[in-house]
C-alpha cells in the first residue's frame, strides 16, 4: 500500500520541484538594457551657391553633310536604251573642278544621229532658198505673161473684125481664142503661186524649226555622253567601271561640294527656345570642335516626331582639318550670357531637373532649370543650372547618393572638396 502511494506522489513531487526551480530562476535572472535605434547619418560634400553671369555651352553630336550633293546618272538616249562606259577618269575621294570630264559613254550612235539631223537641216535650207528664188521668178514672169495676154486679146479682137469682113477664117479666130484662154489659165496659176508663197515659206520654216530642234537634241545627247562635274567638289562614290553597260537613269557616280559642307546636329528641346530666341535677335551662336570653328547658320524647317529636339545646321568658319561627308563631329555650342546661374558638378544633379540642398542637417529637393555646361580652367566639366529656390551661400549637396530623398539626414564631410 505504501509503495502505491509513493509511486503516485513521487512524480508530482518532481514536477513541483521543477516548476518551483523555473520560477526561482526567472525571478532571479538579470534584465538586459533596452536597445536604442539611432537614425543613420550619411556623409556628404557640399558646395555653396554662387550666382554668376556666364555663357553656357552645350555638347552636340552632329554629322557632316552638304546641301550641294549630286548623283550623276546615265542620260536619256533616243536611239538606244543602253550604252557602254568607255572611260572613267576619276576615282573615289578625288578633287574635281566644275566642267571636268568624269566619265565618257559610247557616242557613235549619237554622232550619226547628229549628222543625219544636220543633213536634214541643210535640205530644208535648200528648199527654202529654192522657194524664194521661185517666188522672185514668178514676180518677174507674171508681168510678161500679163503683157502677152493683152497682146493675144488684141489679136483676137482684130481677127473678129476681119472675120466679119470675110477677110479671115473662123478656124484662125478659134485658135486665137483658145490661145487667150490658155494664157488666162497660166496667169491665174502664176498668181496662185505668188499668193501661196508665204504659206509655203511658213511650212518650210516650221519644218526647219522642227529639224533644228531635233538637231539640237541630237547634239545635246552627244554632249551628254561626256559626264562632266556640275560644280567643284569631291567624288564620293563611283558606281561603274570601263566596259559596263548602263541604261538610262543608272547611277554613274556621286559627288559633293566640299566648300559648302555643314554639320547637322540636334539641339535638345530644353535648349530650343534659347537658341531660336538668340537667332531671332540676330545673335551669332558660335561652336567649336578641336581646331575648327562653326557658326549656327539656320535650323531645320521641321521636327521629326521621334526626335528630342530641333536640328541645327552649322557652317564652317575656320577650317582646321579636311572634313568628309558623313563624318561624325562633337560640337561645343556657346549660348548667350545668362544671369543667376549656379555651376555644379554633374554628380549634384538627379534625373533631369532635381538637386538637393542642405537644410538643418537634412536633404531638401530643389527643382532646377538646366541652362548648359561649361569647362573649368582645370579641364573639368560643370553643369549650369538656375532656380528661384537657390539663394547665395545655400549649401548644395554634390555627393551622389543612391537613396537620396527629401528629409534624409546627412552630415557634411570635413575633407576639402
Amino acid at each position: 500500500m505504501k509503495k502505491k502511494i509513493l509511486k503516485f506522489i513521487l512524480p508530482l513531487l518532481i514536477l513541483g520541484i521543477g516548476i518551483g526551480g523555473f520560477k526561482y530562476m526567472q525571478a532571479t535572472k538579470s534584465k538586459p538594457a533596452p536597445i536604442k535605434v539611432e537614425e543613420q547619418t550619411w556623409v556628404v560634400a557640399v558646395k555653396p551657391v554662387t550666382l554668376s553671369v556666364v555663357s553656357p555651352t552645350i555638347t552636340l553630336y552632329g554629322r557632316v553633310e552638304s546641301p550641294r550633293t549630286a548623283t550623276l546618272r546615265t542620260p536619256t538616249l533616243s536611239l538606244n536604251i543602253s550604252t557602254q562606259v568607255t572611260t572613267v577618269a576619276v576615282l573615289e575621294g578625288e578633287q574635281v573642278k566644275k566642267g571636268q570630264i568624269l566619265i565618257t559613254l559610247e557616242d557613235k550612235d549619237s554622232r550619226l544621229n547628229l549628222k543625219q539631223k544636220q543633213a536634214e537641216l541643210m535640205d530644208i535650207d535648200a528648199q527654202i532658198q529654192l522657194e524664194k528664188q521661185r517666188h522672185d521668178s514668178n514676180l518677174k514672169a507674171i508681168k510678161h505673161e500679163q503683157a502677152l495676154l493683152k497682146l493675144m486679146q488684141t489679136s483676137v479682137k482684130r481677127l473678129r473684125k476681119l472675120n466679119k469682113q470675110k477677110l479671115s477664117s473662123q478656124a484662125s479666130l478659134d485658135e486665137a481664142q483658145q490661145a487667150v484662154e490658155r494664157q488666162i489659165l497660166t496667169v491665174i496659176n502664176r498668181r496662185l503661186e505668188i499668193k501661196n508663197y508665204k504659206a509655203k515659206l511658213k511650212q518650210l520654216e516650221a519644218r526647219r524649226s522642227r529639224v533644228l530642234a531635233q538637231r539640237d537634241i541630237a547634239n545635246l545627247e552627244l554632249v551628254r555622253t561626256q559626264i562632266k562635274a556640275p560644280f567643284t567638289g569631291v567624288i564620293a562614290k563611283v558606281f561603274v567601271a570601263i566596259g559596263d553597260t548602263v541604261r538610262s537613269g543608272d547611277k554613274l557616280l556621286s559627288m559633293y561640294d566640299n566648300a559648302a559642307l555643314e554639320v547637322r546636329a540636334q539641339i535638345p528641346s530644353r535648349y530650343q527656345n534659347t537658341v531660336l530666341k538668340a537667332l531671332a535677335n540676330g545673335y551669332k551662336l558660335q561652336a567649336h570642335s578641336k581646331s575648327m570653328r562653326f557658326q549656327l547658320n539656320r535650323v531645320s524647317g521641321e521636327i521629326n516626331l521621334d526626335s528630342g529636339g530641333i536640328d541645327g545646321l552649322f557652317r564652317l568658319t575656320k577650317r582646321g582639318q579636311l572634313l568628309r561627308l558623313g563624318e561624325f563631329i562633337t560640337l561645343q555650342l556657346s549660348l548667350p550670357h545668362q544671369s543667376h546661374i549656379v555651376a555644379l558638378p554633374f554628380e549634384a544633379v538627379y534625373g533631369m531637373n532635381r538637386i538637393y540642398k542642405l537644410v538643418n542637417g537634412r536633404m531638401k529637393a530643389v527643382k532646377i532649370e538646366r541652362i548648359g555646361e561649361r569647362s573649368t580652367s582645370k579641364g573639368y566639366s560643370e553643369i549650369l543650372v538656375r532656380s528661384p529656390d537657390l539663394q547665395k551661400n545655400d549649401q548644395i549637396i554634390i555627393t551622389q547618393l543612391p537613396n537620396a530623398m527629401d528629409g534624409l539626414k546627412v552630415q557634411v564631410s570635413q575633407k576639402p572638396l
